[in-house]
């Protein structure tokens, strides 16, 4: 069957990108390259027919409210944020919903000994996983960020007091303070990297649980510093982190570009900062982004939400050259089960990678689909 748009397919083990013209068509199934729901119900959310419950069940059947981050397995299960649910959905291998993590609506207070299930979050925006296997939420409204450890049904507080704040370098993670945290990001030595909208800036929490500066001024937007020390930078609401070899990418949102950092030094990578749709199909460094945000990498792969645009880019790390992978521009969702280069989103917010499949969060269309590649 003929598809079209932009498909990964693979080489030598090295993903690519290749594209086939025709008519757009439907396609149904698992086949390669082609979006599919796999938690949620097209333009319907919960909000407006259900009320604040864990509703469990077959997982394309359960109306969910406005995915956020993911983190995937290989074989298949997923965690979502729902961020207007305030909870942490599961979906199994076997497409089964469940809310492991998170009360719904209740107060932002949290205190020793809560279970995952009973822990209140203000409006949780990114999950990931740290080098033990437990799993790290940013609560964006509650200033915190907490660690949850499902197996020992546990929860702690891992960076944030629940109050906005900018931690001092060395202080102890799970008293010192945090402002809007988002995105977050593991680094290959096994520090956790959070990027603090509120500050605009990125600290990391260390292995031995203390606070680190990585770039950035406290309570300082700005867009300087390329060349130089990433201490002394300035961003401007960071919204995405992710880690490829020795490098720390960055989606500085509120500047409309990708840096990055190598050896404690920030460099301008891809955007001109102002803001705007332009480039697909050459350099990353003269294109145009509106609102960039959280980011996966697949080998040399770096996928971009590319929020106020409606779609998510691809840049080929190395020849540094950029096209639209998902998203057609429209702020409106697009069907199901059509290929990935004609699907529009609607709120591109969320990535996740694992195995063949990639996880994309559509927060407009109430919906996480996912792409075999």
């Amino acid at each position: 069957m003929k598809r079209v748009g932009w498909l990964l397919a693979f080489v030598a083990g090295v993903p690519w990108l290749v594209t086939a013209c025709g008519p757009t068509e439907v396609v149904v199934g698992e086949a390669q390259g082609v979006a599919r729901v796999v938690v949620g119900v097209l333009g319907m959310t919960h909000q407006l027919a259900f009320p604040d419950v864990a509703d469990s069940g077959v997982a394309t059947e359960q109306a969910i409210g406005s995915p956020g981050g993911l983190v995937a397995s290989e074989d298949g299960s997923f965690f979502f944020v729902d961020r207007s649910r305030r909870r942490i959905g599961e979906v199994s291998a076997e497409g089964e919903l469940t809310w492991p993590i998170g009360r719904g609506a209740c107060g932002t207070a949290f205190t020793a000994g809560t279970t995952p299930a009973n822990l209140c979050l203000d409006e949780p925006y990114d999950i990931i996983r740290d080098a033990p296997g437990a799993l790290l939420v940013s609560d964006h409204g509650g200033h915190r960020v907490y660690r949850v450890d499902l197996a020992a049904d546990a929860v702690e507080a891992f960076l944030g007091t629940g109050a906005p704040g900018a931690a001092l370098d060395g202080s102890d993670a799970s008293s010192a303070p945090t402002y809007y945290p988002g995105s977050l990001a593991l680094g290959p030595n096994g520090a956790v990297y959070v990027a603090e909208s509120g500050n605009h800036r990125i600290v990391r929490v260390r292995t031995d649980g203390t606070v680190e500066v990585v770039a950035g001024a406290a309570d300082t937007a700005g867009e300087r510093g390329d060349g130089g020390p990433a201490v002394e930078a300035l961003l401007r609401d960071p919204s995405g982190l992710v880690w490829m070899g020795d490098t720390l990418f960055v989606a500085d949102g509120g500047a409309n570009r990708i840096r990055r950092i190598v050896n404690d030094t920030i460099y301008a990578y891809a955007g001109l900062g102002a803001p705007g749709f332009a480039g697909d199909r050459g350099a990353a460094a003269a294109a145009l982004f509106r609102d960039p945000g959280p980011m996966v990498v697949i080998g040399s792969l770096l996928l971009v939400a590319d929020r106020g645009n409606f779609r998510v880019r691809v840049i080929r790390v190395g020849p540094d050259s950029i096209d639209s992978f998902a998203g057609t521009g429209q702020a409106a969702p697009g069907p199901d089960e059509l290929d990935i280069g004609r699907t529009a989103i609607a709120g591109p917010v969320g990535l996740a990678a694992a195995g063949r499949a990639v996880f994309l969060s559509d927060s407009g269309g109430y919906v996480v689909r996912r792409v075999i590649r």
